[in-house]
């Protein structure tokens, strides 16, 4: 789990606000004259390599040491997952065995930061594109909501009056939308969902969800993503703090 120092969550978030820096996709636009929106950082570690994209912002001295706890975050966890898996493999009661070698591998990220314009969000999400020698490579998306005044990563349950049947209505919207997709991972999908949602963001109308590939679909490279609008999840009671036209409705009744 991706844990940051308040401190330095808040210089950014307050950096991100004075500056107001365009947001870039891993395709933007751009003038030929103009700067690069984002640039690249590569972080090497025994057995991986990582290259992270970031966007201009984190070039600023007050985001900076942010930007690169993100970093390494990515970075650490690919390394240690690599090893754990290949551990895992190991049959240290071989009598043939003789060293521990790990193909290399390497992973590319790009990272996203955005801010809701209604809510006092904003949002990081991370595209990561891993790579191997021994098998087919992996894409994943992971997302976080932080809140600009507590300065915390916020939970899918402080964002309904009931997270429980919240969680059960995005559960059953998905099974829906995707029931004619062929993949024999929604049911599992489906599952996690009521028990815990998580990749979404919060936007101006509901949320949106992200699923690797092969899990809501059957196609196995292409990510997935679905909007679930707010309308649907009425029923949960969606707070009006992440959702502030909910209190104009209900003065407008």
């Amino acid at each position: 789990m991706l844990r940051l120092s308040r401190t330095r969550l808040a210089v950014f978030l307050a950096t991100l606000s004075v500056l107001q820096l365009p947001f870039c996709g891993v395709a933007a636009q751009q003038n030929a004259s103009s700067a690069p929106l984002v640039y690249k950082e590569t972080i090497t570690r025994s057995y991986t390599t990582t290259t992270v994209q970031l966007p201009k912002l984190c070039q600023h001295p007050r985001a900076k040491k942010f930007c690169g706890r993100i970093s390494n975050y990515f970075a650490r966890r690919f390394e240690r997952e690599l090893i754990m898996e290949h551990s895992s493999k190991l049959n240290f009661d071989d009598p043939n065995f003789s060293s521990f070698a790990i193909p290399p591998a390497s992973q590319q990220v790009f990272l996203f930061f955005l801010q809701n314009k209604q809510a006092p969000v904003t949002t990081l999400y991370a595209l990561s594109f891993q790579y191997f020698t021994d098998k087919a490579a992996t894409r994943m998306v992971e997302t976080f909501n932080f809140d600009n005044q507590s300065e915390r990563n916020l939970q899918f349950n402080e964002l309904f009056a009931d997270p429980e049947l919240a969680a059960m209505l995005l559960a059953r919207f998905i099974e829906k939308h995707y029931a004619a997709a062929g993949s024999f991972m929604l049911p599992v999908m489906v599952t996690a969902t009521e028990f815990a949602p998580r990749n979404f963001i919060i936007v101006d109308d509901g949320l949106r969800l992200f699923f690797p590939p092969g899990t809501v679909s059957a196609e196995p490279k292409q990510l997935q993503s679905l909007k679930v609008p707010l309308e649907h999840l009425a029923a949960a009671g969606p707070k009006s703090r992440w959702w502030p036209q909910l209190t104009e409705e209900s003065e407008d009744k």
